[in-house]
């Protein structure tokens, strides 16, 4: 990253914003793993694009353009990601008052705080994303609840809807592979007892990096559990439980479902 992550970085900004949608659904993965393997150092390196993919994930979608709300839904789990991974740039980075201005010139409605524009974005196009950008959604919708942010109480119900979903879909996605065919045949674990068999250097390589992700190894539901703890003494008791009160009685019970499934 020390050599060539400035010119990766160039090679970044160039390509967000100035290629077509088929483009950026090529691209993106690269950012996102970018963020996954550097969390510190790549960041302040990719800026820029960053705020270029912050406009894509608050634009509007188009509704007959497929690809759009794919290339929305993916910016957005970048900026989710951004947010577990380095809360501190990724406040730094959506406190800038001329990225704000930027935004509204090109009449996009946000509220003040764009944090809360990207945590409505998330609550509202989570449906939008694939099983994993749904996870790196509900991480940080999860991570939220632990900052000074007033706005992030009154959002409780729909944050903790959309976690209460994402968990209770992940374990079903579990129990469909856990039944779908033997994963400890010897077709599938190599000779050094790794995992992978039948496998190319450069695909096993893909494949381990996938599997550290810590966003995929994470426990959403540990994560959250102790989140809400710390969303009750941040935001006060009362206030806390005034806003769980407004669940409704049937989500509640999905959520204490969830949680107890850990």
């Amino acid at each position: 990253m020390k050599r060539h992550g400035a010119s990766l970085a160039n090679i970044i900004d160039t390509i967000v914003g100035n290629v077509n949608d088929k483009g950026l659904l090529t691209s993106l993965p690269i950012v996102d793993l970018l963020i996954q393997i550097f969390p510190l150092e790549a960041p302040p390196l990719i800026s820029s694009a960053l705020q270029k993919l912050i406009f894509i994930s608050l634009s509007q979608d188009d509704g007959q353009n497929p690809s759009r709300t794919a290339v929305r839904a993916s910016s957005g789990a970048i900026l989710a990601r951004l947010l577990v991974m380095n809360t501190n740039f990724s406040a730094q980075l959506l406190s800038e008052p001329p990225l704000l201005a930027s935004i509204r010139q090109a009449g996009i409605a946000v509220n003040n705080n764009l944090l809360i524009s990207l945590i409505d974005m998330w609550i509202d196009k989570v449906d939008d994303a694939n099983s994993t950008q749904q996870k790196e959604y509900a991480m940080a919708l999860s991570v939220v609840l632990t900052l000074q942010v007033p706005q992030i109480i009154d959002k409780l119900d729909d944050i903790l809807s959309v976690c209460t979903t994402v968990i209770i879909g992940s374990h079903e996605v579990k129990t469909n592979d856990d039944t779908s065919g033997d994963i400890t045949s010897s077709s599938w674990i190599g000779n050094d007892g790794s995992g992978y068999s039948n496998t190319s250097s450069k695909e096993l390589r893909k494949r381990q990096v996938k599997d550290s992700d810590p966003i995929k190894q994470a426990s959403l539901e540990n994560l959250l559990r102790e989140n809400l703890k710390a969303c009750a003494a941040l935001h006060g008791d009362a206030a806390f439980n005034a806003a769980i009160s407004r669940i409704h009685p049937s989500a509640f019970a999905q959520l204490q479902q969830a949680l107890n499934t850990a």
